[in-house]
């Protein structure tokens, strides 16, 4: 019954996940969590290229970053992006395609954000809104840092679809500017449709992007499968056609004004079929919950303990206790396993509402070391998990906790406490 209900509360919110994505847009302001600043740097440690990057693959972590050539080129040894103010990841180029001006970078350590959906030409028409993002060198700030509020969205239409020097373009209307160059190019839609590339410098409102279908076969080349965003109506879009026009440049001059980022797009109806599935799940899920909360209370115990599987014939050690948010009250043993915390329900066992932002969808973990009698609480959030005395573990830090000990995960109102033998109940 354990194994049953907590199937079930997995497939319940999975299910509630999927309703959701349909029904929603990715707009400039969810994607921008997955673009990053590409510095590229001589042998001497010196910055020589700046430029823009977008996560691509299945599913959070992002390890590989999709890019022009022409922003790394300078030095392909002496690749890194920037996070935040001062952290630099080194990346390694994994395939560069001169001839198409595109470059698959791995990074040496993933970062815990989605990878955006790819959506090729057939679900693009000439006319549709995109967004382009990136991180401009010159913006109205004056400043450079490289977290996700400094990723710039500038708004314009699909007027052409192109091909030059035997390469597929869009050609767009959206500003372009130095250091855009490799962001991606977001559909109305929510998924992205190319990849920013150049700007004319004779002609006004004359910038293209290189279609995604372009760096398909560089990113299957190295083992990356990719998320393809899907349409519930088809659309047809016009074959293209070859545009002759003035010459490109890949150092795109810098706008005088900046432009704001407008959120758009439809969202379509999560239909029928996953109602029924919903409803049907929720109901399940409900009588089950409703059970447990009857036997777990006739023996004295948490609902929440009913969800974690347990070894027979083992004494269990080390113990989570909720003491503020959705989890208050709530006693759960970790018995030799890592616990982790966040709103996916794949990987996770305390799950959280997936429609949260600030909880990451894999937020930290905790486990208990019997032979150290401590125990390891690891962050692999960008919006950090906290002790009690202030401490902040930021992406991929980690910190020992002994019994008694208290953390919590963005704010004190998501609380818990490790304790090494079982707490007496309340």
């Amino acid at each position: 019954m354990r194994i049953f209900a907590a199937f079930l509360l997995a497939a319940m919110l999975l299910v509630s996940g999927l309703v959701t994505a349909q029904a929603e847009t990715l707009g400039p302001d969810e994607a921008k969590n997955s673009v990053f600043r590409v510095a590229t740097k001589d042998a001497g440690g010196t910055v020589v290229a700046f430029g823009s990057a977008f996560g691509v693959g299945q599913s959070a972590p992002i390890t590989y970053l999709l890019t022009n050539y022409h922003v790394i080129s300078e030095n392909p040894q002496g690749v890194t992006i920037w996070i935040g103010k001062d952290t630099e990841i080194e990346c390694e180029v994994a395939i560069s395609v001169p001839e198409k001006d595109l470059a698959v970078l791995k990074l040496s350590t993933p970062i815990d954000e989605e990878p955006l959906p790819l959506g090729t030409e057939d679900m693009t028409r000439m006319g549709d809104s995109v967004f382009a993002l990136g991180y401009p060198t010159n913006d109205i700030s004056n400043t450079i840092t490289s977290f996700p509020e400094d990723v710039s969205a500038t708004k314009g239409i699909i007027s052409k679809m192109s091909v030059w020097n035997d390469v597929l373009y869009y050609q767009i209307d959206a500003a372009l500017n130095q250091g855009n160059s490799g962001g991606p190019l977001l559909h109305e839609n929510g998924y992205v449709v190319g990849i920013a590339t150049m700007k004319m410098n004779d002609a006004e409102g004359i910038n293209g992007a290189i279609r995604i279908e372009e760096a398909l076969d560089a990113l299957s080349s190295v083992g990356v499968s990719v998320k393809m965003a899907t349409l519930t109506t088809a659309t047809e879009s016009p074959a293209p056609t070859a545009t002759p026009g003035p010459s490109p440049s890949a150092s795109p001059e810098v706008s005088a004004a900046p432009v704001a980022a407008e959120t758009g797009g439809s969202s379509g109806g999560f239909g029928l079929m996953w109602l029924v599935i919903f409803i049907f799940a929720a109901l399940a899920f409900v009588a089950v919950l409703v059970y447990m909360m009857v036997r777990r209370r006739a023996e004295g115990g948490s609902v929440l303990e009913a969800f974690l599987p347990r070894k027979s014939g083992e004494k269990e050690k080390g113990y989570i206790v909720g003491i503020r948010g959705p989890y208050a009250g709530a006693v759960i043993a970790l018995d030799g396993e890592t616990v982790f915390f966040g709103r996916d329900p794949q990987r996770c066992q305390l799950v959280f509402d997936p429609q949260g932002k600030q909880i990451s969808r894999v937020h930290c973990s905790v486990r208990y070391d019997e032979e150290r009698e401590c125990f390891t609480l690891e962050n692999y959030s960008r919006n950090g998990t906290f002790l009690m005395n202030g401490d902040r573990l930021n992406d991929g830090d980690a910190a020992d906790l002994y019994s008694g000990d208290r953390f919590y995960l963005v704010e004190e109102s998501c609380l818990f406490e490790v304790c090494e033998n079982a707490p007496e109940r309340q």
